[in-house]
């Protein structure tokens, strides 16, 4: 007989329980009541109006994709349809200083979050003050069946300021430091940068230090996509590490891993993680890093380009690219980010995506190439050119082979300093969204990996996998009462047959969302229902509050 009382909403009986933190998993029942997890344990004469039976699966916290850019597409897909067919119930947006742009391809915003305007809906560059706040009660008005914690972004505070040089002037600076204020006093949970590209990629560390220590004010979180991340990676590692020292706030760095063969030395991989492992446990800074977990990722095409080309504007860049002596120039000074491109393996480049020619986005990039008769890297500079504007040129994604399996193993799957991430977009599998975002990522990054590493590969345990998607990132970004089973806890939950959990995106055929999440909740509402979207808007935006923990 049970102990417990009460008619919960909905239970979960006879599933194996992992928590989140790491522990054995367990048998047990599973009572919600509203929004939140009401007890664990043996309900066999209970009853609720909503009862799942999870004999022969697993029940885990909802998932926490610890860094997207699904800012860019879910004004046009509140249903998250990738994301939550994954078991993702937290996305943690606005990733890599890029904040304030979408990428919906002419769909239009949902039209429950009509009547507000914020930096996503209204053209910029330059902006109303309130239009910063205005995004998360955009979102909230308009309704997600996932939860969303937004960054805010270092490049596009640039843009704000319309700073596009070294130097930023004390008018510029007040500028980015107001937005960044009232940024921080919405809730947004932190500030990220994107040091790669324009126009972070301009900016000197001081600037940066001076932004971050706003951010420290409100005990919040700074997450960087670093300055490099190859051959002065140390240099970068430890650019990052001297904000998180000065400041004393808790720190991310994006996606840390090295592309093989690409110009950085052996061992660098290795030097950086022990560089975030000394920090911890000898300065005691509260730093992490993430990495999605495919040996093929994708990238912004643009910054392989040298920024001196687009210095005086694109219009002026395509003159370039159209004088063969100019270009010539450009490709002798292409040996960034893709560095292996310009050393001839222009084979690892498997797709090239640019949202002005879309009808090449899902075409082989080498047999592109061999049907055009053309040079792989003239074809690349044809396709940047021909980008009408500055903001199609950035729009341009690369997918290409970049890491080693074994690595990602070593260091991703097993490593905890990482965390894991898609770094993907919501998205649809019809329609022009899909046709927008073309990228397998949004698809299957965090099912696989339970897919290939927990199931296939066995390198690393459901209880430890379900922690780098639970409790880890739920303390690290301050998500309170997230990432862990738990009574108290809100009831984001997932109830899955990992045998049965199955990949359907290929890199040919990409817009397929995966099968076998059979139950997703999410703060107490059914989301997947015996793996059919119910069209529940049940996620929050998660707004950061200043916590002593």
């Amino acid at each position: 007989m049970s102990y417990y009382k009460k008619t919960p909403d909905i239970i979960i009986r006879n599933g194996t329980v992992v928590d989140g933190t790491g522990k054995p998993p367990y048998y047990a029942d599973l009572a919600i009541v509203g929004d939140k997890i009401d007890y664990i344990g043996n309900l066999r004469d209970v009853h609720a109006p909503i009862e799942i039976d999870a004999s022969g699966k697993y029940v885990t916290p909802g998932f926490i994709d610890a860094h997207t850019h699904s800012d860019y597409t879910i004004w046009g897909n509140p249903e998250c349809q990738s994301s939550v067919r994954q078991g993702v119930t937290t996305e943690i947006v606005g990733n890599c200083g890029l904040t304030g742009r979408t990428r919906m391809g002419g769909v239009p915003f949902d039209p429950a979050g009509d009547g507000i305007d914020c930096i996503y809906s209204l053209p910029g560059p330059t902006y109303p003050r309130g239009a910063v706040a205005a995004t998360l009660d955009k979102m909230e008005k308009m309704g997600a069946s996932m939860n969303t914690a937004w960054l805010f972004g270092h490049n596009d505070l640039r843009m704000m300021a319309e700073c596009y040089t070294p130097d930023c002037s004390e008018e510029q600076f007040s500028v980015m430091e107001d937005f960044l204020h009232e940024a921080m006093e919405a809730g947004f949970i932190g500030f990220s940068t994107g040091l790669e590209s324009i126009p972070g990629n301009l900016s000197r560390p001081e600037e940066v230090e001076r932004l971050v220590k706003i951010v420290a004010e409100y005990d919040a979180i700074y997450t960087s996509h670093m300055r490099d991340e190859g051959p002065h990676i140390l240099d970068s590692v430890n650019e990052f590490l001297n904000v998180i020292r000065k400041t004393g706030i808790r720190g991310m760095i994006s996606h840390l891993n090295v592309k093989y063969d690409n110009g950085t030395p052996d061992g660098y991989l290795e030097k950086s993680i022990q560089m975030l492992r000394d920090a911890r446990e000898k300065e005691h800074l509260n730093v992490y890093t993430d990495m999605l977990p495919l040996c093929y990722a994708t990238g912004m095409a643009f910054a392989i380009l040298p920024p001196w080309l687009y210095e005086n504007g694109w219009d002026e860049a395509r003159k370039i690219l159209a004088d063969p002596e100019g270009r010539e120039k450009v490709k002798g000074d292409c040996d960034r980010y893709f560095r292996f491109l310009a050393a001839g393996q222009w084979d690892r480049l498997l797709y090239l995506k640019p949202t002005h020619m879309r009808e090449i986005g899902m075409r082989p990039f080498m047999e592109l190439c061999r049907e055009q008769g053309k040079d792989p890297f003239d074809f690349f500079l044809d396709v940047m050119q021909s980008a009408p504007d500055l903001v199609s040129a950035t729009a341009v994604l690369a997918q290409a082979l970049f890491f080693d399996e074994q690595t990602l193993i070593d260091t991703v799957i097993r490593d905890p300093l990482y965390l894991w991430e898609s770094d993907s977009r919501t998205t649809l599998c019809e329609g022009p969204l899909a046709d927008n975002n073309q990228n397998i990522q949004n698809y299957m990054s965090i099912a696989y990996f339970l897919v290939r590493y927990v199931r296939e590969l066995g390198v690393i345990s459901i209880e430890d996998a379900v922690k780098k998607l639970g409790s880890m990132p739920a303390h690290h970004f301050r998500l309170s009462g997230r990432g862990v089973l738990d009574v108290g806890y809100f009831a984001d939950v997932n109830v899955f047959d990992l045998d049965k959990l199955q990949i359907h995106a290929t890199l040919e055929q990409v817009n397929r969302y995966c099968t076998g999440m059979d139950h997703v909740i999410v703060n107490g509402v059914p989301v997947i229902q015996n793996g059919e979207h119910t069209g529940a808007r049940s996620g929050r935006v998660l707004r950061h509050r200043q916590e002593n923990v």
